[in-house]
């Protein structure tokens, strides 16, 4: 890994959903080492965010909404600031079930012609401690292929079919969209990439699926971290274990029709460490001894929330990533 000559490290996170924004808030501690840069999806089809995809046919506008929230400074003032633009009317008008920052990062397009020139405006405006990327400016959907074949469509219902997207099957998007280069860029200058935490097919995955991506993460020199799941989705029995999240993200880095600069592979996985005798183990992803076969570094941290063990505290995550990261400059 090397460092920018300043000696600031330049972090990029990949993904989305609530995960990113949990290790975001924790990273914002460190603003006086290392530079933020949160890659995010934009393909999500429910929701606030899918009304306004539909109606507007803008990218989805959910995730980026709690990324820049997570990215507002701390203090009394800013804590208004940041209730205020997660605040979702509840009124039984058009606007009902609408968050703020989603209407907001509407008029914000609508003003500056695109979305990433709008959360450049927000951000400005709002002193955020690092930046804010879609993924894509193109609106697209979130499919599957089984390996019966069978093809689903929609964040929603890939989402609900978690467990049946591991092994041969293969996630895309349709249309298929081209990456957003100030995403490219980041990921080529950065020190580490870290993937997740979120859900794998339809927080990670469709980021390296989108045009471009994955060739700039397997070109850059940055350390490549993977923030494992906690605990299985609810409702899912499925057998996979933490060599299988690794094993599925290396897959999509390194797609076989597609590679054309040598194959990458995570470096590090950082997973949650539970107490014995604790309930949340019977739905604990599996530590299975193939995972030493597929990655050399391995952290066990306590890194659950106390509040919902189901996910990550966000100053014991950024804690563990930084951890790796002390570690590699040493």
């Amino acid at each position: 890994m090397s460092v920018e000559s300043t000696g600031r490290i330049r972090v990029v996170t990949v993904g989305g959903g609530t995960g990113s924004s949990v290790l975001l808030r924790g990273l914002k501690r460190y603003v006086d080492r290392i530079d933020i840069t949160a890659i995010v999806t934009t393909f999500d089809d429910g929701g606030s965010s899918g009304r306004l995809r539909d109606e507007y046919g803008v990218p989805a506008l959910g995730d980026i909404r709690r990324c820049i929230a997570a990215l507002i400074p701390p203090g009394r003032r800013f804590d208004k600031i940041r209730d205020e633009f997660e605040f979702r009317f509840e009124t039984a008008t058009q606007l009902k079930g609408h968050a703020f920052g989603n209407l907001m990062l509407l008029m914000s397009i609508q003003r500056n012609g695109n979305l990433t020139k709008a959360i450049d405006s927000i951000s400005d405006s709002l002193n955020l401690l690092g930046r804010v990327i879609p993924v894509s400016e193109t609106p697209s959907d979130v499919c599957a292929t089984l390996e019966d074949g069978s093809v689903i469509r929609g964040e929603s219902t890939v989402g609900a079919r978690n467990e049946e997207l591991f092994g041969k099957s293969q996630v895309y998007l349709d249309p298929a969209v081209t990456a957003n280069p100030d995403a490219l860029d980041a990921l080529h200058n950065a020190d580490v990439v870290v993937l997740g935490p979120g859900d794998l097919f339809t927080s990670v995955i469709p980021n390296l699926v989108a045009d471009g991506v994955a060739v700039a993460v397997r070109d850059s020199q940055a350390r490549i971290l993977q923030i494992c799941n906690i605990a299985k989705k609810r409702n899912e029995s499925g057998g996979y274990s933490a060599s299988d999240f690794v094993a599925t993200a290396n897959r999509y880095l390194n797609p076989v029709a597609n590679i054309q600069s040598p194959a990458r592979r995570v470096d590090a996985l950082i997973v949650n460490e539970f107490e014995a005798g604790s309930p949340q183990l019977e739905k604990a992803i599996e530590l299975d001894t193939q995972l030493h076969k597929e990655i050399a570094s391995i952290l066990v941290r306590p890194i659950a929330s106390a509040t919902d063990p189901r996910i990550h505290d966000p100053e014991q995550l950024a804690s563990a990533v930084m951890e790796i990261v002390d570690a590699d400059l040493t």
